[in-house]
């Protein structure tokens, strides 16, 4: 049924095209059981924990996402590095690139691990995340818990990488499934306890989080990938350089995420009080679907995009442009349309729990529709390497972000709704660049920065 599907579709002699084409189609079914999953465990989370107790494990999921931060790019550097060596059918040095970056992050990840059990005996977290005095405990544990059972994750999560840069992100997207149905039976049974504690819960969704890419690794390297799995004897620290290289202006373009999204909650945290982020994360989740959608469409045409370049494909890279074009204002639609029926989605979702502002609402709307008409030019860009000038876009960001998100939700008095103010700002600064550069390579008139 699907292959009728993608011939109806996608021209015969487009294999390219028609592997994408395939893996949306898996990756969108993915996607809509993970859209119900998050929809579902919400209220789950509200029935276990209370509303500041949810505040504070949703402030502490985020900071620990943070040290994602400090594979220094490396990870979308194998992604581009291992598709370039797929398009040269050079499998030796696709092992070499897979062995090489499980390696460097092995040894990060070890370093990670040390310097938080030092830092451990120096810091009281239960201070730092404004818990309760009758949370401190519970929340103090939690924090070693999930720090432990992250840190493996770190290099593990690694075989996402490999699988994207084939250009069967469809796998990526089964892994999280798995982990959000896990998490979902999880919560169920210990929403069904009727004792809330964060430190259960941490062991709960720490274990979940840890299994899952620990037994991916395991199966897809002795099956499909077993080809480029990773070996000792396969190391080549002299290709730490090449991984680093692009992995560098990953690492820094991660950290302007970092700084928009994972400071959110304890920007809202500190300056509004965690009962505050319920309402915010809520909202986030709602207007994000779209950008989850609209991403499994573009995510497969990063590696085809690396690989179209590469053999100078530029009638293909076009064709593909137009049609996400054309995608995404019927994405426009969909976002206005859902910020209208917003108020009877939550009601629907949360009940009258939580308040969620229609300021709130109005600017997680046009966020989502400026950042998912702006990632197409940010894939292609990514898929070929041209990204100084998004460095450069990234540094400012990060300057910028925190402080602009601290007055815009204190001093002015916009609440949680100036903190995604903030990140549409930054957001939106890329229009000065990123469609015009994406032009100028398609056409080969780029020169300078622009070809940089």
């Amino acid at each position: 049924m699907i292959d009728r599907l993608v011939a109806k579709f996608v021209n015969k002699s487009d294999a390219r095209g028609q592997k994408a084409f395939r893996h949306i189609i898996y990756s969108a079914g993915l996607k809509v059981i993970n859209a119900a999953i998050s929809f579902l465990i919400i209220p789950l989370y509200l029935a276990y924990l209370t509303e500041v107790s949810f505040g504070i494990w949703l402030t502490v999921s985020a900071v620990l996402n943070w040290f994602n931060f400090f594979d220094l790019g490396m990870g979308n550097g194998l992604r581009n590095r291992f598709a370039e060596a797929k398009a040269a059918n050079d499998t030796i040095l696709a092992k070499s690139f897979v062995s090489t970056t499980y390696a460097l992050l092995i040894l990060i990840s070890v370093a990670l691990l040390g310097l938080f059990l030092i830092a451990n005996i120096f810091f009281d977290w239960s201070v730092i995340f404004a818990a309760p005095d009758f949370l401190k405990a519970d929340v103090n544990k939690m924090v070693v818990v999930l720090a432990i059972l992250f840190c493996p994750q770190f290099f593990l999560q690694l075989i996402k990488m490999v699988a994207t840069a084939d250009q069967r992100p469809a796998i990526a997207n089964m892994m999280n499934t798995v982990v959000n149905i896990l998490h979902l039976v999880a919560l169920y049974i210990l929403s069904q306890q009727g004792s809330p504690s964060l430190f259960t819960l941490a062991l709960a969704i720490g274990g979940i989080n840890l299994l899952v890419p620990l037994l991916a690794n395991i199966i897809f390297f002795s099956g499909e990938y077993r080809d480029v799995a990773p070996s000792l004897k396969s190391v080549n620290f002299e290709y730490s350089r090449s991984l680093m290289g692009l992995g560098f202006v990953f690492f820094i373009m991660q950290g302007a995420a970092l700084v928009v999204f994972m400071t959110d909650n304890l920007i809202i945290t500190r300056v509004l009080g965690p009962e505050e982020v319920p309402a915010y994360n809520i909202a986030f989740r709602y207007f994000n679907l779209i950008v989850v959608f609209f991403g499994l469409v573009t995510t497969p045409f990063w590696s085809a995009f690396t690989e179209a370049y590469v053999k100078n494909d530029m009638p293909w890279i076009n064709k593909v442009m137009r049609k996400l074009y054309t995608l995404w204002f019927g994405v426009a639609v969909l976002g206005v349309i859902m910020f209208f029926v917003s108020p009877y989605v939550y009601n629907l979702w949360i009940g009258d729990e939580i308040e969620i502002p229609m300021l709130l609402n109005l600017v997680m709307m046009i966020w989502v529709l400026a950042t998912t008409g702006l990632s197409i030019f940010g894939i292609f860009l990514s898929g070929v390497g041209k990204l100084r000038l998004s460095l450069y876009h990234s540094i400012v960001v990060m300057i910028i972000n925190i402080p602009l998100s601290i007055w815009l939700a204190g001093y002015s008095e916009l609440g949680s709704a100036g903190v995604m103010l903030a990140s549409l700002f930054g957001v939106l600064l890329r229009l000065f660049f990123q469609p015009r550069q994406t032009f100028k390579l398609i056409k080969g008139t780029a020169k300078g920065i622009w070809n940089r």
